[in-house]
This record gives C-alpha cells, sequence and structure tokens, in this order.
C-alpha cells in the first residue's frame, strides 16, 4: 500500500466519522432551539401578563371592620 492510498482511506474514515459527529450536533441543535423557542414564549408571555396587570388601576384597599368587642361582666364577689 502507497501512502497515498493510505491517506485517502484515512480521510475517508475521518469524513465519515465527521459527518456523524455532525449529524448529532444538527440533532442537538435542533433540539435546542425548540427548547429554546419554547422559553422564550414563556417569558414572553409572563412580560405580557406582568406588563398588562401594571396597567389595571388598583382597588383602594378595603378598611376592615373591627369584630365587636364583648364587655367583660362585672366581678360578682
Amino acid at each position: 500500500m502507497t501512502f497515498t492510498t493510505i491517506f485517502l482511506i484515512a480521510g475517508i474514515i475521518l469524513l465519515a466519522i465527521f459527518f456523524l459527529i455532525a449529524k448529532l450536533a444538527i440533532r442537538w441543535a435542533i433540539r435546542l432551539t425548540i427548547v429554546g423557542a419554547i422559553l422564550i414564549a414563556v417569558l414572553g408571555v409572563a412580560a405580557f401578563w406582568w406588563w398588562s396587570s401594571s396597567l389595571t388601576p388598583r382597588p383602594a384597599p378595603k378598611q376592615e371592620r373591627t369584630a365587636p368587642r364583648r364587655r367583660a361582666s362585672p366581678a360578682v364577689n
């Protein structure tokens, strides 16, 4: 075997390994993109909820009525 043949075989093997790694990387990139899109959507909804709830006027706090106190009966000795 000549060096050219060895280099061609090694190049084909390295190319195959590169394509396998690239295929896995693309799968993970797609998964991370989907997760990122979901997180951005959830954060967008949370930000919109916070923004829209800050626009509504706050109702005035009602004063709580205190319960009538029971008077102590006079002590009988």
